[in-house]
This record gives C-alpha cells, sequence and structure tokens, in this order.
C-alpha cells in the first residue's frame, strides 16, 4: 500500500505570484533599456525587490502602480553611475550572479555585490572566471570564490566560451556582459538551459545567430528602449500545488496564466510519464515566451527513469519532484543532479537528511538520491538549511499526510513566493 494521501474537496482554480527569473530579468533589460518600461506581474518576493533595489542605488526610478505592476525609468546602460554603498541580494543568487555579468561591461561602473549568509556560501567562480577571461575586472574580496565580489567596469572583448555545465545563470551572466559592453558573444552548451534572456534579447529586438539549439553567437550593435514587459505566472511555484493536485483524492485544480517556456516544462513531462494527467489550456505567447493554464487531475503516480538531458529543465523542481516520488509507486530515484548541491542548500543533502528523519530508507549519491516504495512517513523536524524549496516542498508533503512536519524556519519562502502559506491553507 502506498503512502496515504488526503482528499481536498474544493474546486480549485487560482493563479501564482509572477516568473522569478523572468521578474529579475525585467529589471536588467529595463535598466539596459532607455527611457519609461512597464513591467505587470512582477513577483513581489525578496529576491527580485532587491534587484530592483540595487539598480535604483544606479540611477534607476520605479514607482509601484499597483500590486506586481511598476513604472521604471532608466537612463540606458550607459547612464547608470555607479552606487554609493555595497549592493545587497539578499538571497537572489540569480540576481547577483546576472548583475554582476551586466556590471562589469559598464565602464564607467565600480561596484561591490553581497548578499544574505546564504547567498555568501554559494560559489560564484562559475560566473566570475568566464567573466575574467572575458576582460572583466571581477575579484572575490575574501579570495574563496564566493560574495562579496568586487567589480570594476570596463570595455570587455569578444568572447567564445563553451560551458562545462548546463546553467542559465552562466549563460546569461555572459550575455549581459556582451550587450553592457557592446561585445560580441559566441556561447555553447551540453545541454538545453532556461532560454528567458535569449527571448527577452529577440523581443527587444537584438540578433542572435543559431548555428544549433545549443551553440550561438550575440552580435552588436544593441540599443534597447524603454517598453512593456508581462511576467508569466511561475512554473516553479505552480510546481508545488501541482504536486498537490497530483497526489490529492479531490478534485482538479487549475492554476492560471503560468510560463510554459520549453526550456522549464520538465517537470509537466516527468509527472506525465509517472502517470499524472495534466492538460494546457488556453496556449498563449507573450513578450517571447509561451503561457498556458494548466489543468491537474488526482492521479495514480510510478516511477520513471529521468534521464541526464531533462535535468536541467527541472533542477529547482526536484525537491518538490520528490514529493511526488514518495506517493509513487515503486518509489523515487533522481541523478546527474549533482548541480542541486549547489544551490540555496546542497539540496541532495537536506532532502536525504530530512527523509531519514521521517524514516524513509533514502540512498544518497555524489549526483542524486533513491528511495523505494513508501509506505508510512513519521512525524519530524525539517531543517530547511535556509533553503525557500525544501520548506515549501515539506509543507505541501505536511498537507497531503495530516503528518505533523515541523518546519523550522519559514521566512526563506518570501523570497520567491509570497503568500504560499495562505494559498496551501485555503485548500481543504
Amino acid at each position: 500500500m502506498l503512502l496515504t494521501n488526503t482528499t481536498i474537496s474544493q474546486k480549485n482554480e487560482f493563479s501564482v505570484p509572477g516568473d522569478k527569473s523572468i521578474s529579475h530579468r525585467s529589471v536588467l533589460f529595463g535598466a539596459l533599456s532607455k527611457g519609461k518600461s512597464e513591467i505587470t506581474g512582477f513577483l513581489e518576493g525578496e529576491d527580485p525587490l532587491h534587484t530592483l533595489k540595487s539598480f535604483s542605488a544606479m540611477g534607476l526610478t520605479f514607482e509601484k502602480k499597483a500590486p506586481g505592476h511598476y513604472s521604471i525609468q532608466s537612463p540606458g546602460k550607459k547612464g547608470l553611475k555607479s552606487p554609493e554603498g555595497v549592493l545587497d541580494f539578499g538571497n537572489a543568487g540569480t540576481g547577483i550572479r546576472l548583475s554582476a555579468g551586466l556590471l562589469c561591461g559598464l565602464s564607467q561602473i565600480t561596484a561591490t555585490l553581497t548578499g544574505d549568509a546564504s547567498l555568501q556560501k554559494r560559489p560564484m567562480a562559475r560566473i566570475m572566471d568566464p567573466l575574467s577571461a572575458m576582460g572583466a575586472d571581477i575579484k572575490s574580496i575574501a579570495g574563496n570564490g564566493r560574495a562579496p565580489i568586487r567589480i570594476i567596469g570596463k570595455h570587455l572583448t569578444d568572447y567564445t566560451y563553451k560551458s562545462p555545465i548546463a546553467s542559465a545563470q552562466i549563460k546569461s551572466a555572459l550575455l549581459l556582459a556582451a550587450l553592457s559592453s557592446d561585445t560580441a558573444l559566441e556561447y555553447e552548451e551540453e545541454e538545453l538551459s532556461r532560454d528567458h534572456t535569449e527571448n527577452m534579447i529577440r523581443f527587444l529586438g537584438g540578433e542572435l545567430t543559431h548555428f544549433n539549439p545549443l551553440h550561438f553567437k550575440l552580435t552588436p550593435p544593441y540599443y534597447f528602449e524603454g517598453t512593456s514587459f508581462k511576467v508569466p505566472g511561475d512554473i516553479s511555484s505552480a510546481a508545488f500545488f501541482i504536486v498537490l493536485g497530483l497526489c490529492s483524492k479531490g478534485e482538479p485544480t487549475t492554476i492560471k496564466n503560468v510560463g510554459l517556456n520549453p526550456s522549464r516544462v520538465g517537470i509537466l513531462t516527468v509527472l506525465r510519464r509517472m502517470g499524472g494527467i495534466i492538460e494546457i489550456t488556453n496556449p498563449r505567447s507573450e513578450c517571447g515566451e509561451e503561457i498556458g493554464d494548466i489543468l491537474v487531475y488526482p492521479s495514480n503516480l510510478h516511477k520513471v527513469e529521468i534521464e541526464e538531458a531533462l535535468i536541467p529543465s527541472i533542477i529547482d523542481e526536484i525537491p518538490i519532484l520528490t514529493i511526488a516520488g514518495l506517493f509513487s509507486e515503486s518509489g523515487f530515484c533522481i541523478r546527474h543532479a549533482k548541480e542541486l548541491r549547489a544551490k540555496e542548500s546542497d539540496r541532495i543533502k537536506s532532502v536525504v537528511s530530512n527523509l531519514l528523519a521521517m524514516g524513509v530508507d533514502v540512498r544518497e549519491f555524489e549526483d542524486g538520491y533513491e528511495f523505494d516504495e513508501v509506505k508510512q512517513i513519521n512525524p519530524a523536524k525539517i531543517d530547511t538549511q535556509m533553503d525557500h524549496r525544501i520548506a515549501m516542498s515539506f509543507a505541501i508533503l505536511s498537507k497531503l499526510t495530516g503528518v505533523n512536519l515541523e518546519i523550522d524556519d519559514v521566512s526563506w519562502v518570501d523570497t520567491s513566493f509570497p503568500g504560499f502559506f495562505g494559498l496551501l491553507n485555503s485548500f481543504r
């Protein structure tokens, strides 16, 4: 007998907050674009707000018009100025890494970028090394390859780079450095990482030449003007409620206006292969991104093999995908995911230690973990390791099972999903 799940009797239809990745990029491209831009659907979580406030310290002005609606005014990339103080990105790994790339190519900028205790533990050498090879003056102040990092902007050189890992943050940092410095970038990766940055470049009129889906070249000139950015709902946030809907026994769940970028929908691919019944309705395109409504039916899930090629498109969703695995016939296995160890926490260690605390017989590998069919979990204290996705994933598990899982700190959830617990509590 599989792990017992709960019944959700009400019909659930709702939206999730704006996509965090695109919210960050709307600020960055708004800063590169001279004049006024409007952003709607902006995620008002701590992470994107830190990015917005950091650029406001460099000459970008903004006004909140309504929830998720911001009007921003930029002097253009050459009009940005050095900040008077340190730029604090809080817990935003995307914010600090992408902003670092952009600032490296602005010769008028000198800046120090840092973040909270969690962010200061995360590796920055993965962007610093290729940016340095591009001609950037970027250094870890402590010399340990981590934040705080010091940037002295300068004109960069044309650059060709083949990334050893599929990382949208590395790719985007280099693209933004090329855009700010008016230089060319040729980029290649082994597996397709999320391509929100490329989509935004094309949306704004930039030119990308693709040799194949994994290899492209960006060439100047680049001149962007203020425009209207529409941010769709975040599929990484929707994933928590997709799993809730699949693993409960109640009515179908509809999540409206979700971004369905092909490089991000690996979570839907895997859950469908596991037996999840998921439909897409009302498909459309806005600002270069595919959008639709996701309809989820309670489903019987089973174990599947998740191939390496899918890992980049599900890397942020693996913790909540693991929760689906607890309800899966024959169990769950994730491999080829060593990148999980470099997230807000070491997510392999975080997930495994918490599963062990609940009595799950889980086997840890350097690049993942595996467990057989689970029939019961025990009450436990959940150690989130200051990681929002760990906190939300085990909150979903507690909701599904009714088992008391005492989460040590939920404050981190606001970095990416403000209102998460209110929405979760509305499910009955």
